[in-house]
Protein backbone atom coordinates (compact mmCIF):
# COMPACT_ATOMS: atom_id res chain seq x y z
CA UNK A 1 0.00 0.00 0.00
CA UNK A 2 1.33 3.44 -0.85
CA UNK A 3 1.75 5.29 1.72
CA UNK A 4 0.46 9.01 1.71
CA UNK A 5 3.08 11.03 0.15
CA UNK A 6 3.37 8.14 -2.72
CA UNK A 7 -0.58 8.94 -3.37
CA UNK A 8 -0.66 12.62 -3.46
CA UNK A 9 2.88 12.53 -6.17
CA UNK A 10 0.20 10.86 -8.31
CA UNK A 11 0.04 14.07 -11.12
CA UNK A 12 -3.92 12.78 -10.89
CA UNK A 13 -4.28 13.20 -7.43
CA UNK A 14 -2.77 16.69 -7.52
CA UNK A 15 -5.56 17.51 -10.07
CA UNK A 16 -8.36 16.76 -8.46
CA UNK A 17 -11.06 19.02 -7.87
CA UNK A 18 -11.80 20.77 -4.56
CA UNK A 19 -14.81 19.69 -2.23
CA UNK A 20 -17.91 21.65 -3.44
CA UNK A 21 -19.29 21.85 -0.44
CA UNK A 22 -16.31 24.39 0.93
CA UNK A 23 -16.40 25.89 -2.30
CA UNK A 24 -20.26 27.23 -2.08
CA UNK A 25 -19.33 28.38 1.27
CA UNK A 26 -17.01 30.70 0.81
CA UNK A 27 -18.85 33.85 -0.42
CA UNK A 28 -20.75 32.62 3.17
CA UNK A 29 -17.45 33.03 4.85
CA UNK A 30 -16.42 36.52 2.97
CA UNK A 31 -19.65 37.84 4.50
CA UNK A 32 -19.27 36.40 7.81
CA UNK A 33 -15.81 37.96 7.90
CA UNK A 34 -13.81 35.52 8.11
CA UNK A 35 -9.91 35.94 7.15
CA UNK A 36 -7.37 33.82 9.21
CA UNK A 37 -8.50 30.16 7.67
CA UNK A 38 -6.53 27.19 8.77
CA UNK A 39 -6.53 24.09 6.23
CA UNK A 40 -5.82 20.69 8.39
CA UNK A 41 -4.60 18.45 6.40
CA UNK A 42 -3.85 20.05 3.60
CA UNK A 43 -2.36 17.86 1.47
CA UNK A 44 -1.01 19.65 -2.17
CA UNK A 45 -3.43 22.24 -1.78
CA UNK A 46 -6.87 21.17 -3.18
CA UNK A 47 -8.68 23.19 -0.99
CA UNK A 48 -5.74 25.88 -0.17
CA UNK A 49 -5.22 26.87 -3.45
CA UNK A 50 -8.78 28.03 -3.97
CA UNK A 51 -9.06 29.44 -0.50
CA UNK A 52 -6.37 31.48 -1.06
CA UNK A 53 -7.33 32.65 -4.54
CA UNK A 54 -10.70 34.10 -2.66
CA UNK A 55 -8.03 36.76 -0.24
CA UNK A 56 -8.31 34.57 2.89
CA UNK A 57 -5.26 34.26 4.96
CA UNK A 58 -4.37 30.57 4.73
CA UNK A 59 -2.46 28.27 7.17
CA UNK A 60 -1.86 24.69 5.64
CA UNK A 61 -0.96 21.76 8.19
CA UNK A 62 -0.14 18.42 7.16
CA UNK A 63 2.23 15.57 8.71
CA UNK A 64 3.99 14.17 5.45
CA UNK A 65 6.93 16.35 4.33
CA UNK A 66 6.98 14.88 1.11
CA UNK A 67 3.25 16.54 0.38
CA UNK A 68 4.22 19.60 1.63
CA UNK A 69 7.17 19.83 -0.49
CA UNK A 70 4.74 19.16 -3.47
CA UNK A 71 2.10 21.79 -2.45
CA UNK A 72 5.45 24.55 -2.24
CA UNK A 73 6.15 23.57 -6.14
CA UNK A 74 3.04 24.35 -7.08
CA UNK A 75 2.73 27.59 -4.87
CA UNK A 76 5.99 28.15 -6.94
CA UNK A 77 4.19 27.36 -10.73
CA UNK A 78 1.55 29.49 -9.45
CA UNK A 79 3.67 32.64 -8.58
CA UNK A 80 2.03 32.46 -5.48
CA UNK A 81 3.77 35.04 -3.31
CA UNK A 82 6.18 34.13 -0.26
CA UNK A 83 3.84 35.88 2.07
CA UNK A 84 1.33 33.27 2.14
CA UNK A 85 0.32 30.91 2.16
CA UNK A 86 2.32 29.70 5.83
CA UNK A 87 3.07 26.23 6.26
CA UNK A 88 3.42 23.57 8.98
CA UNK A 89 4.43 19.77 9.31
CA UNK A 90 2.63 18.68 12.23
CA UNK A 91 0.07 16.19 13.39
CA UNK A 92 -3.52 17.72 13.70
CA UNK A 93 -3.54 16.16 17.37
CA UNK A 94 -0.89 18.70 18.40
CA UNK A 95 -1.30 21.47 15.68
CA UNK A 96 0.99 24.10 16.30
CA UNK A 97 -1.41 27.20 16.92
CA UNK A 98 -2.34 29.15 19.94
CA UNK A 99 -5.73 29.15 20.83
CA UNK A 100 -8.11 30.72 19.36
CA UNK A 101 -5.98 31.72 16.25
CA UNK A 102 -8.81 31.02 13.28
CA UNK A 103 -11.95 32.46 12.11
CA UNK A 104 -12.54 29.47 10.23
CA UNK A 105 -10.97 25.91 10.08
CA UNK A 106 -11.65 23.30 8.01
CA UNK A 107 -10.58 19.66 7.46
CA UNK A 108 -11.62 17.88 4.22
CA UNK A 109 -11.41 13.67 4.23
CA UNK A 110 -9.26 13.64 7.20
CA UNK A 111 -9.79 13.04 10.84
CA UNK A 112 -10.76 9.71 9.27
CA UNK A 113 -6.94 8.72 9.92
CA UNK A 114 -6.90 6.77 13.28
CA UNK A 115 -8.22 5.59 16.46
CA UNK A 116 -11.21 6.60 17.97
CA UNK A 117 -9.37 7.99 20.62
CA UNK A 118 -7.28 9.68 17.71
CA UNK A 119 -10.46 11.09 16.19
CA UNK A 120 -11.29 12.75 19.81
CA UNK A 121 -7.67 14.46 19.83
CA UNK A 122 -8.19 16.01 16.45
CA UNK A 123 -11.57 17.33 17.01
CA UNK A 124 -10.27 18.84 20.46
CA UNK A 125 -7.78 20.71 18.55
CA UNK A 126 -9.62 22.27 15.44
CA UNK A 127 -12.36 23.38 18.66
CA UNK A 128 -9.21 24.89 20.43
CA UNK A 129 -7.68 26.92 17.51
CA UNK A 130 -11.55 28.04 16.59
CA UNK A 131 -11.93 31.34 18.18
CA UNK A 132 -15.42 32.12 19.79
CA UNK A 133 -17.54 33.37 16.65
CA UNK A 134 -15.69 31.66 14.37
CA UNK A 135 -16.57 28.41 11.90
CA UNK A 136 -15.56 25.07 11.63
CA UNK A 137 -16.16 22.77 8.25
CA UNK A 138 -15.38 19.17 8.45
CA UNK A 139 -16.71 16.22 5.76
CA UNK A 140 -15.64 12.88 7.00
CA UNK A 141 -16.56 9.34 5.92
CA UNK A 142 -19.12 8.33 8.83
CA UNK A 143 -20.25 4.74 9.41
CA UNK A 144 -22.44 4.53 6.52
CA UNK A 145 -19.17 4.90 4.42
CA UNK A 146 -17.24 2.47 6.15
CA UNK A 147 -20.11 -0.67 5.41
CA UNK A 148 -19.35 -0.12 1.93
CA UNK A 149 -15.59 -0.67 1.77
CA UNK A 150 -15.55 -3.28 4.69
CA UNK A 151 -13.87 -6.75 2.95
CA UNK A 152 -13.77 -10.83 4.31
CA UNK A 153 -9.96 -9.42 6.00
CA UNK A 154 -11.41 -6.35 7.71
CA UNK A 155 -10.70 -6.39 11.18
CA UNK A 156 -12.69 -3.75 13.81
CA UNK A 157 -10.33 -2.77 16.49
CA UNK A 158 -12.92 -1.45 18.50
CA UNK A 159 -16.39 -0.14 17.64
CA UNK A 160 -16.15 2.29 14.28
CA UNK A 161 -12.46 1.85 14.37
CA UNK A 162 -11.33 -0.36 10.75
CA UNK A 163 -8.47 -1.43 9.46
CA UNK A 164 -7.85 -3.10 5.83
CA UNK A 165 -10.73 -1.85 3.62
CA UNK A 166 -11.05 -1.41 0.30
CA UNK A 167 -9.63 2.21 -0.24
CA UNK A 168 -6.03 3.01 -1.57
CA UNK A 169 -4.90 3.86 2.02
CA UNK A 170 -7.15 0.69 3.23
CA UNK A 171 -4.39 -0.47 5.29
CA UNK A 172 -4.25 2.36 7.48
CA UNK A 173 -6.23 1.99 10.61
CA UNK A 174 -9.51 4.45 9.95
CA UNK A 175 -12.24 5.99 12.60
CA UNK A 176 -15.87 6.02 11.16
CA UNK A 177 -18.30 8.09 13.52
CA UNK A 178 -21.91 8.06 13.45
CA UNK A 179 -23.51 11.60 12.78
CA UNK A 180 -24.05 11.73 16.30
CA UNK A 181 -19.98 10.97 17.51
CA UNK A 182 -18.95 13.73 15.43
CA UNK A 183 -21.81 16.18 16.92
CA UNK A 184 -20.80 15.46 20.75
CA UNK A 185 -16.73 16.61 19.66
CA UNK A 186 -18.41 20.26 19.43
CA UNK A 187 -21.29 20.67 22.00
CA UNK A 188 -20.85 24.32 22.36
CA UNK A 189 -21.41 24.73 18.51
CA UNK A 190 -24.50 26.61 16.74
CA UNK A 191 -25.33 24.22 13.37
CA UNK A 192 -25.61 25.83 10.52
CA UNK A 193 -25.40 21.97 8.44
CA UNK A 194 -25.39 18.14 9.93
CA UNK A 195 -25.99 15.86 7.37
CA UNK A 196 -24.78 12.71 5.16
CA UNK A 197 -24.63 13.45 1.19
CA UNK A 198 -23.50 11.36 -1.32
CA UNK A 199 -20.54 12.89 -2.97
CA UNK A 200 -18.01 11.55 -5.50
CA UNK A 201 -14.93 9.72 -3.54
CA UNK A 202 -11.80 11.57 -6.38
CA UNK A 203 -9.18 8.83 -5.40
CA UNK A 204 -11.65 5.88 -5.40
CA UNK A 205 -12.60 6.49 -9.07
CA UNK A 206 -15.62 8.76 -8.97
CA UNK A 207 -17.73 6.60 -6.61
CA UNK A 208 -20.18 7.97 -4.97
CA UNK A 209 -20.09 7.38 -1.50
CA UNK A 210 -21.71 9.16 2.00
CA UNK A 211 -20.12 11.50 3.06
CA UNK A 212 -20.51 13.74 6.74
CA UNK A 213 -21.06 17.32 6.50
CA UNK A 214 -20.33 19.51 9.48
CA UNK A 215 -20.80 23.29 10.30
CA UNK A 216 -20.74 24.99 12.76
CA UNK A 217 -20.34 28.19 14.21
CA UNK A 218 -18.38 28.13 18.15
CA UNK A 219 -19.92 29.79 21.10
CA UNK A 220 -18.60 33.24 22.11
Amino acid sequence: MPVWGELFADPVMQGKEPDPELMALIPVMQQAGCRRVLDAGCGVGRHLLPLLAAGFQVWGVDYDARVLQLLQDRLKKAAVEAAGPYLAQADLNRLPFVTGAFDLAVSIKVINHGSAATFREYCRELDRVVKPGGHLFINVSPWEFALKVKLPQTRELEPGTLVDIATPDGAMIHHFPTPEELRDQFPGYRLHRWETILSSIQFMGNVEMPQLIFWGQKGR
